[in-house]
Formats: structure tokens, C-alpha cells, sequence
């Protein structure tokens, strides 16, 4: 069986082409004019003789004050602006004493389109990783080789979100659930859809299922989205998935439980990164009671925790639309790196949790800005070599302007080409 890697890891490639050239990403000191440019892109809802300040400056200094994990209330936002004034106006963000209020924060937040400033960045950092590939894949003896992209699907409690209707009161408006739809080959955050509880996490998910293009993708998420429609539109698009199956699934479950036993003979046994697995390739043909696109039944113990001293390896079980055994094996050990990794992020570093906004659609421009900034630091983690995030935060929290003026530079492309193009004709003259 073949043990290379078979999801691909656009990080990875983006610390073999730009390590070496670390020393080459000089500081731009127009980077903030080329972020204005960028954020220029986005609709301004506001009647342009009413405006006071740049919509592009708001975003801009909310993105710095984001990336440096201090964006949790439109009053904290403000008053860091107020205080660190001489630092916005370095960049010619703000002018004289004009001081954003807290309500302007609110109004802009509450109004402009997440969406838009989720595709200016996003789609931006998007193409940069794809020229980094296609640079790494122009000189790499395996380029030759397909592999999967995975992404995850999973929702995340914004705790300071909802807000009781009296004291000892538990009527209210309840915390709001973010559906985040997480692209863990490439470290970004391609959606987030704020919801009013779990359940609709069911639709939602469907729903941004049917936006993006799934063909080359391994979908993965917890048991919740074990369901028949979402199978089929994955399976309709061409993508795979590898999913948990829990009680929430009972028949399901046995079946799969009483297949494994039945076709024991003919069940593969393998390990990998410290768990057991047990898979059984459907030899026989689904029929419509079957889930849709069902090729293999896999039976895992984790013993990633048996230093521990409540270590049970109890069975888990999952159904996948793949026959490739490491792949398989590879979606199931990576299916929480939206957990490990984006909503790990989003708790400790931006402190979602204490954020006190109730509006849903000011929460989704916090969480673009939270995603944005992810991506970022994911970016620029991969370029200095740190063994963690946590040194790229160390790194940069407190000059998050340090590290876009490394990195915004090679969004809008041509520093890029012309960079890459200098290394791969350095690298040909080598060989």
C-alpha cells in the first residue's frame, strides 16, 4: 500500500518554495496602502455625503486590532484606537482626533456584506497558495501524483453571544452557533454562517456543500452530519467524505457493527499514528436503503491518550465514500484539525468566547476578520519554520504590521511571480 501522503498540504509547499526566502520578504511599506486598495472592493452600504470616515480604514484598523487577538466589543475596539491613535495615524488611518466611535464600529458592522470581505481576502490568499503549489510542483519528482484536499464542516458556540431576559432568568436569547467550513489543506476558513441553534447546522451545512466545489475533496465531520441528503450531494459533486457514525444513526451503526463481524476475513488491519483500524471495502452492490456512495465500513481505536489514566479505547465508527486505505485512514486522524487547529485559534488567540456582539451579521464580520487573520498567521508560520502557531504568535501579536508588510506584498501577485520566478531560475542553475 502505497504510504505517501495522500491529502495535500499547501502549507507545506509554502514552507519548501518560501523558507528559503524568508530572508528576501523584505518589510513594503505600502502595505497598508495595497490593504486599502483591496478593501476598496467592498460595497460601502453608507450615503456618501454622510460619510466621515474610509470604510477601507474602519476594516483595516479592525483587521490589526483582530490579528493581535483584542477584537472581543465595538467598545474595546474603539477605545484601543483612541488610546493607540499615534499608531493608526502612523499609517494614515486616522486623522487628527477624528476617533471612531463604538456606535460607527457597531453601524459598519452591522451592515456591510461579510461575504465581500471574506472573497477580497480569502480568494486572494487562495491564489497565492495555488502559485506556490504549482511553483513547488514544477520541481518536485512527485508532482505527478493527485491528492485530496480536506474539508471539514463543524460549528462553534459563541458563548458571549446570547443574553438572559432577567436576573436568574433562563429565558433570553441564546448564544449564537458559527458554522465554520474549513479548508485544513490549506489553513483557511472558507465560510462562516452564524446560526440560532445545533440542528440548523444540518441545512447550513448542506447548503455551503451545494456553493463549493467538492470534485478532488475529502469531506469530513462529526456525527451530526451523518445524513442521507448530505451524502448525496457530496457524492452528486463529485466530492468523498468520511464521516463518524454515532447513535444519532442507530441502524446505521449496526449494520456496520454486524458487517465488520460477518466479513471479518476480508477486513484490512492496519495502524497509523496510533490508531488501530479495521476496514471492510463494500464488495457487495448498495442498494437504496444503503447511504449513497458507500465503499467502505472502518472500525478505529485511538490510543493517543494512553498515557492517560482514563485511557478506554472504546470502538469508533465511520463510513466513507473512498477504497483507498490511507486515505481513509489520513481523513479520520485529520478530521479535527478544524478543532485543534481554526476553533483552537478562535478560543485561546481572538477570544471569540468573550465577544459581546448579538447581531448576526456583525458577528460573521468578526469572524471573517478572525478568519483572515488565521490564515495569516498560518501563512507566515509555515514561511518562518515555527514548530507551532504559538510561536508565530509570539512572533507577531504585537506588530501584526510587521507581518503584513511581508505578506500583503504577495497577495496581489506580481512580487510573487517575479520572486518565485527568481528562485526557480536559481534552482535550475543548481541542478
Amino acid at each position: 500500500m502505497n504510504k505517501v501522503s495522500e491529502l495535500s498540504d499547501d502549507l507545506e509547499a509554502v514552507s519548501v518554495v518560501l523558507g528559503e526566502l524568508k530572508r528576501e520578504l523584505r518589510t513594503h511599506r505600502r502595505f497598508i496602502s495595497t490593504l486599502l486598495h483591496i478593501f476598496h472592493g467592498i460595497t460601502d452600504f453608507r450615503e456618501s455625503y454622510k460619510v466621515k470616515y474610509n470604510l477601507e480604514n474602519i476594516i483595516c484598523m479592525c483587521l490589526l486590532i483582530a490579528m493581535r487577538g483584542k477584537f472581543t466589543s465595538f467598545y474595546n475596539a474603539a477605545l484601543f484606537i483612541k488610546i493607540r491613535a499615534d499608531y493608526f495615524r502612523k499609517f494614515n488611518l486616522i486623522k487628527d482626533n477624528e476617533i471612531p466611535s463604538h456606535d460607527t464600529l457597531r453601524r459598519i458592522f452591522m451592515n456591510i456584506d461579510a461575504n465581500e470581505l471574506r472573497d477580497v481576502i480569502i480568494k486572494r490568499i487562495q491564489e497565492f497558495l495555488k502559485k506556490i503549489v504549482s511553483a513547488k510542483n514544477e520541481n518536485d519528482e512527485n508532482s505527478d501524483k493527485k491528492t485530496v484536499r480536506l474539508l471539514s464542516g463543524d460549528g462553534k458556540n459563541v458563548r458571549g453571544s446570547g443574553r438572559k431576559s432577567g436576573k436568574n432568568s433562563t429565558e433570553g436569547k441564546r448564544n449564537v452557533n458559527v458554522f465554520n467550513f474549513y479548508d485544513a489543506s490549506s489553513g483557511c476558513c472558507l465560510t462562516s454562517i452564524p446560526l440560532e441553534d445545533k440542528d440548523s447546522e444540518i441545512p447550513a451545512f448542506q447548503q455551503v456543500l451545494n456553493t463549493f466545489k467538492l470534485n478532488g475533496a475529502m469531506i469530513t465531520a462529526d456525527a451530526l452530519h451523518c445524513q442521507r441528503k448530505t451524502f448525496e450531494i457530496i457524492t452528486a459533486k463529485k466530492g468523498e467524505y468520511t464521516v463518524k457514525v454515532k447513535d444519532n444513526q442507530p441502524s446505521l451503526k449496526q449494520h456496520i457493527i454486524d458487517v465488520l463481524e460477518q466479513k471479518k476475513d476480508k477486513c484490512v488491519k492496519e495502524s497509523f499514528n496510533n490508531c488501530d483500524y479495521e476496514i471492510f471495502l463494500i464488495d457487495y452492490k448498495i442498494t437504496e436503503e444503503d447511504f449513497p456512495g458507500a465503499k467502505a465500513f472502518i472500525c478505529m481505536h485511538s490510543h493517543k491518550r494512553k498515557s492517560q489514566a482514563n485511557y478506554n479505547p472504546e470502538a469508533q465508527y465511520f463510513i466513507s465514500s473512498a477504497d483507498n486505505i490511507q486515505l481513509i485512514m489520513e481523513a479520520i486522524d485529520n478530521r479535527w484539525s478544524i478543532e485543534s487547529g481554526l476553533h483552537w485559534w478562535k478560543d485561546d488567540f481572538s477570544k471569540e468566547d468573550e465577544c459581546t456582539f448579538t447581531d448576526q451579521n456583525a458577528i460573521k464580520v468578526m469572524t471573517t476578520l478572525n478568519n483572515i487573520s488565521y490564515a495569516l498567521y498560518r501563512i507566515a508560520s509555515a514561511i518562518f519554520d515555527d514548530s507551532c502557531m504559538a510561536e508565530t504568535r509570539i512572533r507577531f501579536e504585537e506588530c501584526p504590521e510587521e507581518m503584513l508588510a511581508k505578506l500583503v506584498p504577495l497577495l496581489v501577485g506580481r512580487n510573487l511571480s517575479n520572486l518565485l520566478k527568481e528562485n526557480m531560475k536559481g534552482r535550475k542553475k543548481a541542478e
